[in-house]
């Protein structure tokens, strides 16, 4: 084992000093390997001096981050636009630990951030699901402007968001609906925030929380008749791709009434949102609702939207398809739409019949003797 790999201690400082001392007073002794004993020595002192080093570095680097949240006088001196730049700083290190004591230490001096900075703030630990850190900011918020922090609904919605994110949606949703059922004036804003924690939700594949969003979506249609979050859950399981999805949205039409009446009234609409996305698979799937529930007035005027959507981009198959199932079902579709589907179909088979012949290229053949 080599020694010098030892760890630092005062002891083995000490003994390198004695070792140094003997060398002075009997330089010529063949007792001690001068060599060994010199390289020894000298490996102990240059350890000590490099962690002494180190440590005064870390030392002042810890000052060094430290010092704008320990000079209270100077947080007094900054201006708003000053601390929302050392916030925007601080967040982009990742620094939470001294953005709160810089949170707390404006709180104590009653330092009036501005709306944007408060914002972003809350953004940033809601999005990140940091329930704790929206809790701090509120406390400012109520010390230091008591009036925006009612006006804005007591910043609920980012506490309800965080605990969303976090994994929490039981709780987070539950805060929603303290916060829709207190502040009428908000629910408009309550809606919309309703409506990204639910396209969260089904884009995060998250089934227990789909659960719990069912659960509340009918809740607040039940109980303040609010069937805004209920259709944006339906319309996002019934976009999706996935069959999981796509099932929880026929639960919810065989669920409530009210939705189906909706989806019937919009039907055409849906339609059309959905065949900008290219997504005819949920216009088809429509159709098979509408179907099942014999909604033929709302059946017929989607599929003359799909039927244009075909002759739009002179799909031959998919018009003919329709026309079978017109003459099936015993529906008739516009004569300007019948007109322009046999108009595609003499076109298609003029273009076959106009094609040249492809011909062989002459070949120059010479004869050789």
């Amino acid at each position: 084992m080599n020694i010098t790999r030892l760890h630092m201690t005062k002891q083995l400082l000490r003994y390198a000093v004695l070792v140094k001392n003997v060398q002075r007073m009997i330089p010529n002794s063949d007792y001690y390997s001068t060599m060994t004993l010199d390289a020894f020595a000298n490996e102990i002192f240059d350890r000590h001096k490099t962690v002494k080093f180190q440590r005064s570095d870390l030392t002042e680097a810890n000052i060094q981050r430290c010092t704008y949240t320990s000079d209270k006088t100077n947080l007094c001196t900054l201006t708003s636009l000053d601390l929302e730049n050392k916030f925007t700083e601080l967040i982009g290190k990742n620094w939470d630990r001294d953005i709160v004591e810089l949170i707390n230490q404006c709180k104590e001096c009653k330092k009036l951030l501005t709306y944007a900075t408060v914002k972003k703030l809350f953004r940033h630990y809601s999005m990140n699901g940091r329930p704790e850190k929206v809790a701090i900011i509120q406390e400012y918020c109520l010390k230091v402007d008591p009036v925006s922090y009612r006006r804005n609904g007591e910043f609920l919605h980012y506490l309800a968001k965080a605990e969303c994110i976090k994994g929490n949606s039981d709780k987070g949703l539950s805060i929603l609906k303290s916060c829709y059922k207190k502040y009428d004036s908000l629910r408009s804003f309550y809606r919309i925030i309703f409506r990204e924690l639910i396209q969260d939700s089904v884009l995060n594949r998250s089934e227990a929380s789909l659960v719990i969003f069912k659960k509340y979506v009918l809740l607040f249609s039940d109980e303040w008749s609010d069937h805004y979050p209920l259709v944006c859950f339906w319309h996002i399981c019934w976009a999706s791709n996935w069959f999981s999805d796509q099932m929880l949205g026929d639960e919810l039409l065989e669920t409530s009434d009210v939705l189906l009446g909706i989806i019937g009234e919009k039907a055409t609409a849906f339609s059309i949102m959905a065949l900008k996305d290219f997504n005819e698979d949920a216009v088809v799937r429509l159709l098979q609702t509408l179907l099942k529930y014999e909604m033929m007035t709302e059946y017929v005027a989607v599929l003359q939207v799909l039927f244009n959507y075909k002759l739009r981009n002179r799909d031959i198959r998919g018009c003919t398809e329709i026309i079978r199932n017109c003459e099936v079902l015993g529906v008739t579709l516009p004569s300007n739409q019948q007109g322009r589907y046999i108009k595609m179909l003499i076109d298609d088979k003029s273009q076959k019949w106009t094609k040249e012949p492809t011909k062989t290229p002459f070949k120059d053949f010479k004869l050789k003797f």
